[in-house]
């Protein structure tokens, strides 16, 4: 199992036009085969910062996601509305 989470810290303003895109995102990755699941966190101290907390069953899986059309549609929308780009921790499950 591969464990991506994405940290995105959203420009002042912007957090409910970043909310309406990550939705699409969410609804159609977790329709991937491979996707074992895909939320989204606010921060409670910083209403700027966004994590994308993503399980998926292997790394085929990861590259089938990043492949798809709506990833390469959603993801620079997404990346417009950053004060900086997207930090991502690929992690592995200990237990």
């Amino acid at each position: 199992m591969v464990v991506l989470i994405a940290k995105n810290t959203v420009k002042e303003g912007l957090q409910e036009e970043f909310l309406e895109i990550a939705k699409e995102m969410i609804a159609r990755t977790r329709e991937e085969a491979g996707c074992i699941s895909y939320d989204l966190a606010g921060d409670q101290n910083d209403t700027q910062v966004f994590y994308f907390i993503e399980k998926y069953q292997d790394e085929r899986a990861v590259e089938f996601h990043r492949a798809t059309e709506y990833f390469q549609t959603l993801v620079p929308k997404i990346a417009a509305l950053r004060v900086k780009p997207s930090e991502v921790s690929t992690c592995t499950v200990v237990e």
